[in-house]
Protein backbone atom coordinates (compact mmCIF):
# COMPACT_ATOMS: atom_id res chain seq x y z
CA UNK A 1 0.00 0.00 0.00
CA UNK A 2 1.39 3.44 -0.91
CA UNK A 3 1.83 6.37 1.45
CA UNK A 4 -1.43 8.00 0.36
CA UNK A 5 -3.39 4.82 0.94
CA UNK A 6 -1.87 4.20 4.37
CA UNK A 7 -2.47 7.76 5.47
CA UNK A 8 -6.11 7.60 4.43
CA UNK A 9 -6.47 4.28 6.20
CA UNK A 10 -5.01 5.86 9.34
CA UNK A 11 -7.46 8.74 9.07
CA UNK A 12 -10.33 6.28 8.97
CA UNK A 13 -9.03 4.14 11.81
CA UNK A 14 -8.09 6.39 14.68
CA UNK A 15 -10.55 8.72 16.31
CA UNK A 16 -10.88 9.08 20.04
CA UNK A 17 -12.65 6.97 22.58
CA UNK A 18 -11.79 3.34 23.15
CA UNK A 19 -11.22 1.35 26.27
CA UNK A 20 -8.30 -0.99 26.82
CA UNK A 21 -7.96 -3.92 24.46
CA UNK A 22 -5.10 -5.96 23.08
CA UNK A 23 -5.06 -8.41 20.20
CA UNK A 24 -1.40 -8.33 19.21
CA UNK A 25 -0.02 -11.44 17.57
CA UNK A 26 2.71 -11.67 20.20
CA UNK A 27 0.19 -11.99 23.01
CA UNK A 28 -1.69 -9.55 25.19
CA UNK A 29 0.16 -6.52 26.42
CA UNK A 30 -0.21 -5.25 29.93
CA UNK A 31 -2.01 -1.93 30.42
CA UNK A 32 0.81 0.53 30.17
CA UNK A 33 2.01 3.48 32.03
CA UNK A 34 4.13 5.75 29.89
CA UNK A 35 7.17 7.64 31.01
CA UNK A 36 6.18 10.34 28.53
CA UNK A 37 7.50 13.39 30.31
CA UNK A 38 7.92 16.76 28.57
CA UNK A 39 10.93 16.92 26.25
CA UNK A 40 13.98 18.60 27.74
CA UNK A 41 13.61 21.28 25.05
CA UNK A 42 10.12 22.27 26.24
CA UNK A 43 9.66 24.77 29.05
CA UNK A 44 7.03 23.18 31.37
CA UNK A 45 5.52 26.67 31.79
CA UNK A 46 4.62 26.58 28.07
CA UNK A 47 2.57 23.39 28.41
CA UNK A 48 -0.87 24.96 28.62
CA UNK A 49 -3.83 25.21 26.28
CA UNK A 50 -4.32 28.26 24.10
CA UNK A 51 -7.24 30.01 22.45
CA UNK A 52 -5.82 30.94 19.06
CA UNK A 53 -6.88 29.00 15.95
CA UNK A 54 -4.16 26.45 15.31
CA UNK A 55 -2.36 26.29 11.97
CA UNK A 56 -0.71 23.30 10.31
CA UNK A 57 2.66 24.97 10.91
CA UNK A 58 1.87 25.37 14.62
CA UNK A 59 1.18 21.64 14.87
CA UNK A 60 4.42 20.92 13.00
CA UNK A 61 6.34 23.11 15.46
CA UNK A 62 4.80 21.34 18.46
CA UNK A 63 5.57 17.97 16.90
CA UNK A 64 9.24 18.81 16.40
CA UNK A 65 9.55 19.66 20.08
CA UNK A 66 8.63 16.05 20.89
CA UNK A 67 10.23 13.93 18.17
CA UNK A 68 13.84 13.96 17.05
CA UNK A 69 13.39 13.92 13.28
CA UNK A 70 14.39 16.25 10.44
CA UNK A 71 11.46 16.45 8.00
CA UNK A 72 12.38 16.82 4.35
CA UNK A 73 8.92 17.99 3.29
CA UNK A 74 5.37 18.48 4.53
CA UNK A 75 1.98 17.44 3.21
CA UNK A 76 -1.62 17.97 4.20
CA UNK A 77 -4.81 19.52 2.90
CA UNK A 78 -8.06 17.74 2.11
CA UNK A 79 -6.18 14.62 0.99
CA UNK A 80 -5.71 13.88 4.69
CA UNK A 81 -7.96 16.16 6.76
CA UNK A 82 -11.61 17.18 6.98
CA UNK A 83 -12.64 20.85 6.96
CA UNK A 84 -13.17 20.86 10.75
CA UNK A 85 -9.71 19.37 11.40
CA UNK A 86 -6.27 20.92 11.44
CA UNK A 87 -3.22 18.84 10.75
CA UNK A 88 0.04 18.30 8.93
CA UNK A 89 2.15 15.40 7.67
CA UNK A 90 5.91 15.36 8.15
CA UNK A 91 7.83 13.32 5.54
CA UNK A 92 11.45 12.11 5.62
CA UNK A 93 13.75 9.23 4.80
CA UNK A 94 12.65 6.20 2.82
CA UNK A 95 8.88 6.49 3.00
CA UNK A 96 8.61 7.58 6.63
CA UNK A 97 5.78 9.88 7.63
CA UNK A 98 4.21 11.27 10.78
CA UNK A 99 0.65 12.54 10.46
CA UNK A 100 -0.53 14.82 13.29
CA UNK A 101 -4.03 16.22 13.59
CA UNK A 102 -6.71 17.59 15.89
CA UNK A 103 -10.44 17.58 15.28
CA UNK A 104 -13.85 16.46 16.54
CA UNK A 105 -13.90 13.13 18.36
CA UNK A 106 -15.89 10.12 17.20
CA UNK A 107 -16.97 8.08 20.21
CA UNK A 108 -17.46 4.79 18.37
CA UNK A 109 -15.01 4.42 15.50
CA UNK A 110 -11.83 3.66 17.39
CA UNK A 111 -13.65 1.29 19.75
CA UNK A 112 -14.82 -0.71 16.73
CA UNK A 113 -11.36 -0.89 15.20
CA UNK A 114 -9.73 -1.74 18.54
CA UNK A 115 -12.07 -4.71 18.85
CA UNK A 116 -12.08 -5.87 15.26
CA UNK A 117 -9.49 -4.28 13.00
CA UNK A 118 -6.13 -3.65 14.67
CA UNK A 119 -3.24 -5.95 15.50
CA UNK A 120 -3.14 -4.41 18.99
CA UNK A 121 -4.74 -1.66 21.02
CA UNK A 122 -4.14 -0.51 24.58
CA UNK A 123 -4.50 2.44 26.93
CA UNK A 124 -1.38 4.21 28.16
CA UNK A 125 -1.34 6.54 31.14
CA UNK A 126 1.00 9.49 31.26
CA UNK A 127 1.41 12.52 33.51
CA UNK A 128 -0.69 14.56 31.09
CA UNK A 129 -3.56 12.12 30.57
CA UNK A 130 -4.62 8.81 29.06
CA UNK A 131 -3.82 7.97 25.45
CA UNK A 132 -4.83 5.05 23.26
CA UNK A 133 -2.04 3.26 21.40
CA UNK A 134 -3.04 1.13 18.41
CA UNK A 135 -0.92 -0.62 15.83
CA UNK A 136 -0.95 -2.70 12.66
CA UNK A 137 1.82 -5.23 12.17
CA UNK A 138 3.92 -5.44 9.03
CA UNK A 139 2.64 -7.85 6.39
CA UNK A 140 4.31 -10.25 3.99
CA UNK A 141 3.47 -8.03 1.00
CA UNK A 142 5.78 -5.31 2.29
CA UNK A 143 3.35 -3.03 4.11
CA UNK A 144 5.39 -1.86 7.11
CA UNK A 145 2.50 -1.46 9.52
CA UNK A 146 1.75 1.67 11.49
CA UNK A 147 1.57 3.08 15.02
CA UNK A 148 -1.31 5.33 15.98
CA UNK A 149 -1.70 7.23 19.25
CA UNK A 150 -4.83 9.14 20.20
CA UNK A 151 -5.83 11.33 23.12
CA UNK A 152 -9.25 12.80 23.81
CA UNK A 153 -9.48 16.28 25.33
CA UNK A 154 -13.05 17.46 25.82
CA UNK A 155 -14.85 17.07 22.50
CA UNK A 156 -11.60 16.90 20.51
CA UNK A 157 -9.32 14.08 19.49
CA UNK A 158 -5.58 14.67 19.04
CA UNK A 159 -3.88 11.98 16.98
CA UNK A 160 -0.48 11.00 15.63
CA UNK A 161 0.14 8.26 13.05
CA UNK A 162 3.67 7.00 12.37
CA UNK A 163 4.38 4.97 9.21
CA UNK A 164 7.59 3.71 7.64
CA UNK A 165 9.40 1.40 10.06
CA UNK A 166 8.55 -2.28 10.21
CA UNK A 167 6.19 -2.95 13.11
CA UNK A 168 6.89 -6.55 14.11
CA UNK A 169 5.47 -6.54 17.66
CA UNK A 170 3.91 -4.26 20.26
CA UNK A 171 5.63 -0.96 19.33
CA UNK A 172 6.31 -0.21 23.01
CA UNK A 173 8.79 -3.09 22.88
CA UNK A 174 10.54 -1.86 19.73
CA UNK A 175 13.39 0.60 19.31
CA UNK A 176 11.70 2.95 16.84
CA UNK A 177 12.93 6.27 15.45
CA UNK A 178 9.66 7.78 16.68
CA UNK A 179 8.82 5.96 19.89
CA UNK A 180 5.47 5.46 21.58
CA UNK A 181 6.52 7.62 24.54
CA UNK A 182 7.29 10.49 22.13
CA UNK A 183 3.88 10.12 20.48
CA UNK A 184 2.05 9.95 23.81
CA UNK A 185 3.85 13.11 24.93
CA UNK A 186 2.87 14.79 21.67
CA UNK A 187 -0.86 14.00 21.65
CA UNK A 188 -1.25 14.85 25.35
CA UNK A 189 0.56 18.20 24.92
CA UNK A 190 -2.21 20.72 25.80
CA UNK A 191 -1.05 23.03 22.98
CA UNK A 192 -1.90 20.40 20.35
CA UNK A 193 -5.49 21.08 19.32
CA UNK A 194 -7.66 23.02 16.92
CA UNK A 195 -6.74 25.95 19.16
CA UNK A 196 -3.27 26.60 20.49
CA UNK A 197 -1.19 29.32 22.13
CA UNK A 198 -0.29 32.57 20.41
CA UNK A 199 3.37 31.63 20.72
CA UNK A 200 2.87 28.48 18.67
CA UNK A 201 0.83 30.25 15.97
CA UNK A 202 3.87 32.47 15.45
CA UNK A 203 6.35 29.59 15.29
CA UNK A 204 8.25 29.21 12.04
CA UNK A 205 9.30 25.75 10.90
CA UNK A 206 12.19 25.49 8.44
CA UNK A 207 11.01 24.25 5.06
CA UNK A 208 7.29 24.57 5.84
CA UNK A 209 5.40 25.61 2.68
CA UNK A 210 4.34 29.24 2.50
CA UNK A 211 0.81 28.27 1.52
CA UNK A 212 -1.13 27.88 4.74
CA UNK A 213 1.78 29.14 6.84
CA UNK A 214 1.70 32.10 9.18
CA UNK A 215 1.70 34.88 6.61
CA UNK A 216 -1.49 33.86 4.81
CA UNK A 217 -4.66 35.48 6.15
CA UNK A 218 -2.85 37.47 8.85
CA UNK A 219 -3.13 41.23 9.32
CA UNK A 220 -1.66 43.82 11.66
CA UNK A 221 -3.08 44.05 15.16
CA UNK A 222 -5.72 46.73 15.83
CA UNK A 223 -7.52 47.92 18.95
CA UNK A 224 -10.66 46.14 17.75
CA UNK A 225 -8.71 42.92 17.25
CA UNK A 226 -7.42 43.16 20.84
CA UNK A 227 -11.03 43.40 22.00
CA UNK A 228 -12.03 40.40 19.90
CA UNK A 229 -9.04 38.46 21.23
CA UNK A 230 -9.99 39.18 24.84
CA UNK A 231 -13.52 37.91 24.20
CA UNK A 232 -12.01 34.65 22.92
CA UNK A 233 -10.42 33.99 26.32
CA UNK A 234 -12.19 32.07 29.03
CA UNK A 235 -11.24 34.70 31.62
CA UNK A 236 -12.64 37.75 29.81
CA UNK A 237 -15.45 36.36 27.65
CA UNK A 238 -17.95 38.29 29.84
CA UNK A 239 -16.67 41.78 28.98
CA UNK A 240 -19.70 43.96 28.14
CA UNK A 241 -18.14 46.92 26.36
CA UNK A 242 -14.84 48.33 25.14
CA UNK A 243 -13.27 51.72 24.58
CA UNK A 244 -9.84 52.73 23.36
CA UNK A 245 -7.24 52.97 26.10
CA UNK A 246 -5.13 56.06 26.72
CA UNK A 247 -1.75 54.52 25.87
CA UNK A 248 0.32 57.71 25.74
CA UNK A 249 2.42 56.64 28.74
CA UNK A 250 3.44 53.32 27.17
CA UNK A 251 5.79 54.64 24.49
CA UNK A 252 5.57 55.45 20.80
CA UNK A 253 3.18 53.28 18.82
CA UNK A 254 1.35 51.86 21.86
CA UNK A 255 -2.39 51.25 21.66
CA UNK A 256 -5.00 49.15 23.39
CA UNK A 257 -8.47 48.86 24.90
CA UNK A 258 -10.26 49.02 28.22
CA UNK A 259 -13.05 46.48 28.68
CA UNK A 260 -15.75 46.73 31.36
CA UNK A 261 -17.22 43.60 32.94
CA UNK A 262 -20.68 43.08 34.52
CA UNK A 263 -19.28 43.41 38.08
CA UNK A 264 -17.82 46.83 37.25
CA UNK A 265 -14.22 45.64 37.04
CA UNK A 266 -12.12 46.72 34.09
CA UNK A 267 -9.50 44.97 31.97
CA UNK A 268 -6.89 47.08 30.18
CA UNK A 269 -4.79 45.50 27.43
CA UNK A 270 -1.96 47.46 25.77
CA UNK A 271 0.30 46.51 22.86
CA UNK A 272 3.52 48.48 23.42
CA UNK A 273 6.30 48.11 20.82
CA UNK A 274 8.57 50.59 22.63
CA UNK A 275 7.91 50.16 26.34
CA UNK A 276 10.74 51.74 28.34
CA UNK A 277 13.12 49.56 30.35
CA UNK A 278 11.87 51.20 33.54
CA UNK A 279 8.27 50.24 32.79
CA UNK A 280 9.32 46.64 32.31
CA UNK A 281 10.27 46.50 36.02
CA UNK A 282 7.96 45.99 38.97
CA UNK A 283 6.69 49.34 40.34
CA UNK A 284 7.03 49.91 44.09
CA UNK A 285 3.25 50.10 44.54
CA UNK A 286 2.92 46.39 43.69
CA UNK A 287 4.03 43.06 45.11
CA UNK A 288 5.62 41.24 42.19
CA UNK A 289 6.94 37.97 40.94
CA UNK A 290 9.15 37.57 37.89
CA UNK A 291 7.44 36.65 34.63
CA UNK A 292 8.58 33.83 32.36
CA UNK A 293 10.10 36.40 29.97
CA UNK A 294 11.16 40.01 30.57
CA UNK A 295 8.46 41.62 32.68
CA UNK A 296 6.55 40.79 35.86
CA UNK A 297 3.29 39.79 37.53
CA UNK A 298 2.23 42.35 40.12
CA UNK A 299 -0.69 42.88 42.46
CA UNK A 300 -2.12 44.95 45.29
CA UNK A 301 -5.61 45.28 46.79
CA UNK A 302 -8.12 45.23 43.95
CA UNK A 303 -5.54 45.60 41.17
CA UNK A 304 -3.25 43.21 39.32
CA UNK A 305 -1.19 43.48 36.16
CA UNK A 306 1.10 41.45 33.96
CA UNK A 307 3.86 42.79 31.71
CA UNK A 308 5.67 40.58 29.20
CA UNK A 309 8.26 41.65 26.63
CA UNK A 310 9.20 39.50 23.65
CA UNK A 311 12.37 39.80 21.52
CA UNK A 312 12.33 40.17 17.75
CA UNK A 313 11.96 36.85 15.93
CA UNK A 314 12.10 36.40 12.16
CA UNK A 315 10.09 39.20 10.58
CA UNK A 316 8.39 40.08 13.87
CA UNK A 317 9.66 43.13 15.75
CA UNK A 318 10.18 43.15 19.51
CA UNK A 319 7.16 44.22 21.56
CA UNK A 320 5.65 44.23 25.06
CA UNK A 321 2.16 43.38 26.25
CA UNK A 322 0.50 44.88 29.32
CA UNK A 323 -2.72 43.51 30.82
CA UNK A 324 -4.26 45.03 33.96
CA UNK A 325 -7.39 44.11 35.92
CA UNK A 326 -8.92 46.68 38.25
CA UNK A 327 -11.65 45.40 40.57
CA UNK A 328 -14.17 47.44 42.61
CA UNK A 329 -13.06 45.61 45.79
CA UNK A 330 -9.90 43.79 47.01
CA UNK A 331 -9.28 40.38 45.51
CA UNK A 332 -9.96 37.56 47.96
CA UNK A 333 -6.63 35.95 48.77
CA UNK A 334 -7.57 32.59 47.32
CA UNK A 335 -8.61 34.14 43.99
CA UNK A 336 -5.24 35.65 43.09
CA UNK A 337 -4.05 32.65 41.06
CA UNK A 338 -7.20 32.85 38.95
CA UNK A 339 -6.69 36.58 38.41
CA UNK A 340 -3.06 36.16 37.30
CA UNK A 341 -4.00 33.27 35.04
CA UNK A 342 -6.59 35.51 33.38
CA UNK A 343 -4.01 38.23 32.81
CA UNK A 344 -1.71 35.74 31.12
CA UNK A 345 -4.56 34.63 28.86
CA UNK A 346 -5.10 38.26 27.93
CA UNK A 347 -1.52 38.55 26.68
CA UNK A 348 -2.40 36.26 23.79
CA UNK A 349 -4.60 39.05 22.35
CA UNK A 350 -1.59 41.38 22.01
CA UNK A 351 0.61 39.71 19.36
CA UNK A 352 1.53 42.02 16.45
CA UNK A 353 -0.35 40.04 13.78
CA UNK A 354 -3.64 38.23 14.03
CA UNK A 355 -5.99 36.23 11.76
CA UNK A 356 -7.99 38.45 9.43
CA UNK A 357 -11.27 37.06 10.75
CA UNK A 358 -10.33 38.18 14.30
CA UNK A 359 -9.72 41.68 12.96
CA UNK A 360 -13.10 41.63 11.23
CA UNK A 361 -14.87 40.56 14.41
CA UNK A 362 -13.24 43.44 16.25
CA UNK A 363 -14.30 46.18 13.83
CA UNK A 364 -17.54 46.94 15.66
CA UNK A 365 -16.34 46.34 19.23
CA UNK A 366 -14.46 49.57 19.96
CA UNK A 367 -16.04 53.00 19.64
Amino acid sequence: MGRRGMALLAAALLLAGCGSASTADDGPSEPGSSAAAPSASIDPADLKPGNKPATPEALAAITLEHVGIEPESFDGGDLYFEKDEVGTVLLWGAGRSLEVKAGPADDDLLSTWCEEGMSGCDEVKSEAGVATVAWDLATADGTPGQVMVSHRSGKEERRAVYIGEKITADPRKLDLEVGVDDLVGLVTDPRLGTRTTAKMTKAQVEGFPSEGANGEGEVALTAGAIAAGLLETEAYADIDSFEKADAADYGKGAFGVVGTRPDGSTVTAIHAPRLSAEQQKCPKRLTCSKGDTDGYDGWTEGSAETVRCYPAEGERSAFCGVVRQQAPAPFPGDDLDEVLSGLEEGLEALWPTIPADTARRGESLVG
